[in-house]
């Protein structure tokens, strides 16, 4: 272990989101677990004290060189890779093994847990921790500002529409046919951007559903994803879509008719990308209450702003 270790962190047990600031001093080597802390770690200029990655952490460039320790969410996180980094700190979201967790502790290794991803009270809690932990409370704040910024925008819009102006929508998640989640991330963007989740209500988490679940609530419109394992490429986005489409149980819903089926990378929809992905579903609900926004504008600049680099992918499918 490192020699260094009691000096630069006061802590050697689990810390929560309301113990992050407990470093004496920013720690200087860090594996994450996390997309999030991953993503954010490198908006405040600390990609090298990054020692160590979970397999879904690639983006920004950069982070993908590191080296690799498994996935929490497929639950292969090996805690003697993340133990041979050497690390001051691990931050992990909730998924973590608790036997991979004990392990890391029982090493004397603070274990920093925090909260989810996709959900935006959630990302500024984290944004304004993991600032602090790091010392970048100056680039967090700019980060929170922009986020928020977009956000008042679509409350602003969306915020007085009548249940009868709001899309019904369905949700599919990017890893099963007919499952959807509820009274969860995907509800909450949902509602922020002006529709209503037919899945709203009924048991919280990941709900398999049927076809004749789908065709009795006949949605306006159907969001899905793809995995944040495959490329952002027009190729992928547009199969996931024409599957869906193709579908002939559900040629006479409202969304399959219509044609409104989109698609979305699914690492826009966690950490501070949230923000272009929510004004991509607000401008698919309401096209007229956003006539002036374009979302990869919005993408773009955040691009430039907090990652050094504003070339774009195709991360949504169709463009609006």
């Amino acid at each position: 272990m490192n020699a260094h270790r009691g000096e630069e962190i006061c802590q050697t047990k689990s810390l929560t989101n309301s113990e992050l600031g407990g470093f004496c001093s920013p720690p200087k080597r860090v594996v994450t677990l996390t997309r999030i802390a991953s993503e954010l770690i490198c908006i405040f200029g600390c990609i090298d004290r990054i020692v160590g990655r979970d397999n879904h952490s690639s983006f920004p460039p950069g982070l993908d060189l590191k080296p690799a320790v498994g996935s929490s969410m497929r639950k292969t996180i090996s805690s003697k890779k993340v133990l041979d980094l050497d690390p001051d700190v691990v931050i992990t979201g909730r998924r973590i093994p608790p036997e991979v967790f004990d392990e890391i502790e029982s090493a004397g290794v603070p274990v920093v847990i925090i909260g989810t991803d996709c959900e935006l009270e959630a990302l500024m809690s984290n944004i304004r921790k993991l600032g602090t932990m790091m010392a970048a409370e100056k680039r967090a704040g700019e980060l929170a500002d922009f986020i928020e910024r977009y956000a008042s925008l679509i409350t602003d819009r969306t915020g007085k529409l009548e249940i009868g102006e709001k899309p019904r929508v369905y949700n599919e998640c990017a890893f099963g046919k007919y499952t959807t989640k509820t009274c969860t991330a995907a509800d909450e963007g949902i509602a922020l951007a002006g529709g209503v989740n037919i899945a709203h209500g009924e048991c919280l988490g990941r709900l398999a559903v049927s076809e004749e679940w789908v065709i009795r609530n006949n949605p306006d419109i159907i969001l899905s994803q793809i995995s944040t394992m495959s490329p952002a490429t027009v190729e992928t986005l547009k199969a996931r879509r024409d599957e869906i489409l193709a579908r002939p149980e559900l040629k006479d819903t409202n969304a399959v008719r219509d044609g409104r089926v989109y698609i979305s990378h699914l690492s826009v929809r966690r950490g501070p990308r949230m923000v272009g992905y929510l004004l991509y579903l607000a401008k698919c609900f309401h096209p007229e209450l956003f006539e002036d926004i374009n979302p990869d504008d919005v993408e773009r600049e955040m691009l430039r702003k907090f990652y050094g680099d504003d070339s774009i992918e195709t991360w949504a499918y169709p463009g609006i």
